[in-house]
């Protein structure tokens, strides 16, 4: 009986096969799978087609349908722009991918979200300054029982890190002012990394926020700043109000 692909192994085929249809002509599914063979991925007519499908519905690829054998070709990817929102779920993404592939498919995964990248984002800041918008700690899959105020505050905080706007949280009823630096993915938690006025760096689980409020004071993104100054407490236990 054959084996069903696990998750890693069906997404790394996607990303074969994404890598692999050009802009500029059609491609076949007999042809990519010749090509997928000749770096020792050896998969049946039927699974790439499969799998060609879902790449039509979701990834903007194009199937040529008025002749057969059906040719495959990118879709020119729309010009638009990323909200501050996106622009965080796309960086968490793709680390999370980088974190949890072995290093040699480091490449085909830059190659998919290359094109993304380069996309005009709302925020001029991000191309100006290399700032780390996510830190990848463990890979693993994020919890899914969020609170409802969830959405709310990871919306706002987002705001803040692209936009570098200061923002007001809320924790055990008491309000901080924050400098939002990046979001860091660790032990199935996102979290918050930011800086205090008095210039302590600090980290707390976003589930943890009650509330957050996006005020219109901008902050300096600190040059010398390195996720080793982060303290390991995730809760802090004292606030200095402000």
């Amino acid at each position: 009986m054959a084996t069903k692909p696990n998750l890693n192994e069906h997404v790394s085929l996607i990303f074969e096969l994404y890598n692999r249809i050009p802009h500029s002509r059609k491609i076949t599914a007999k042809e990519l799978q010749a090509q997928l063979a000749d770096v020792g991925v050896n998969r049946d007519i039927r699974t790439i087609q499969r799998n060609l499908d879902v790449m039509v519905l979701h990834l903007s690829i194009n199937k040529d349908t008025r002749d057969r054998p059906y040719g495959y070709h990118r879709n020119t990817l729309p010009i638009k722009t990323f909200g501050p929102r996106e622009s965080i779920l796309l960086n968490l993404a793709e680390g999370w991918l980088l974190k949890s592939f072995p290093l040699e498919y480091q490449a085909t995964i830059n190659s998919v979200f290359t094109e993304i990248h380069h996309l005009k984002t709302q925020s001029s800041s991000i191309t100006h300054h290399r700032q780390p918008l996510v830190d990848i700690k463990t890979p693993n899959l994020l919890r899914q029982d969020y609170s409802p105020q969830f959405n709310a505050v990871f919306d706002q905080l987002a705001h803040g890190i692209v936009q570098r706007n200061i923002v007001k949280i809320t924790l055990n009823q008491q309000e901080l002012s924050i400098e939002p630096l990046s979001i860091q993915a660790h032990d199935h938690s996102l979290l918050i990394v930011y800086r205090l006025p008095n210039g302590e760096y600090k980290q707390i689980e976003i589930e943890q926020i009650e509330r957050a409020t996006l005020s219109t004071f901008h902050f300096e993104y600190p040059d010398d700043f390195n996720f080793s100054l982060i303290s390991n407490n995730y809760k802090p236990t004292r606030f200095n109000i402000t």
